[in-house]
């Protein structure tokens, strides 16, 4: 009998931290179902700060005119508390390394032409350890250019990329895509073109959900010759 397949749409952003955690929680899920099913992953942009200019913003400047002068001082206990659920995932926040929110839209770009190349998580978690634990700016394509190269791109497929048009109309798509789908907040997890899980969800939740969205096989009873696994024929 086939391996089952599931088909997973990350809907994230580079600069959202559920959505890292989000990513790691699934991929924690995914080996805990012990190759009992094939998936098929595949990230899909999000922009949350779409009209940020390329150079970014400063970081407390976002916040203040996002939540109001309130959230600044809240911002340390939130980050304590992220920095702690990150670390049960495996994963190191270091909020004070980044001082401005950025752009991503080139960032999804990128993760677009991974795809293409087949080396679409490795580029697109790569981008997330850039940019929460060691504080690069997500819009520095320079630096953009060297995550890819460094995670299986080839470097022809990406002299001049950034200056270029590839990438600009696919991402614009695929936003549109999760507009239409009614997705308004990250990380959303889209399965089998289908089922929609929303937020950075526990692994035992992914594993839930895989076994009841698995495609069952169901058998026809009829007469007709066979052989088993123990040789009889």
């Amino acid at each position: 009998m086939s391996t089952q397949k599931i088909k997973i749409d990350i809907v994230s952003d580079i600069n959202c931290p559920w959505c890292y955690i989000g990513e790691q929680r699934l991929k924690k899920a995914i080996a805990a179902t012990d190759g009992k099913y094939e998936f098929a992953i595949n990230f899909k942009p999000f922009e949350l700060n779409a009209s940020l200019p390329p150079e970014g913003q400063d970081k407390l400047e976002y916040f203040e005119k996002a939540y109001g002068p309130a959230i600044l001082s809240k911002l340390d206990a939130m980050n304590e508390q992220m920095t702690q659920t990150g670390a049960e995932e495996g994963i190191k926040f270091d909020f004070g390394k980044s001082t401005t929110v950025n752009n991503t839209f080139n960032g999804h770009r990128l993760i677009w032409l991974a795809g293409a190349c087949g080396v679409q998580e490795q580029v697109a978690e790569a981008l997330f350890y850039s940019y929460f634990t060691e504080g690069n700016n997500m819009n520095d394509t320079a630096l953009l250019t060297k995550i890819g190269i460094e995670n299986g791109i080839a470097a022809e497929k990406l002299e001049g990329f950034f200056e270029g048009e590839a990438g600009k109309a696919e991402v614009r798509e695929m936003e549109q895509w999760a507009q239409a789908a009614g997705i308004t907040g990250v990380p959303a997890f889209v399965i089998n073109d289908q089922y929609l899980v929303s937020g950075a969800q526990p692994a035992d939740t992914f594993l839930n959900v895989f076994q009841q969205v698995a495609p069952k096989l169901e058998e026809i009873k009829a007469e007709g010759g066979s052989c088993g696994i123990d040789g009889c024929c």
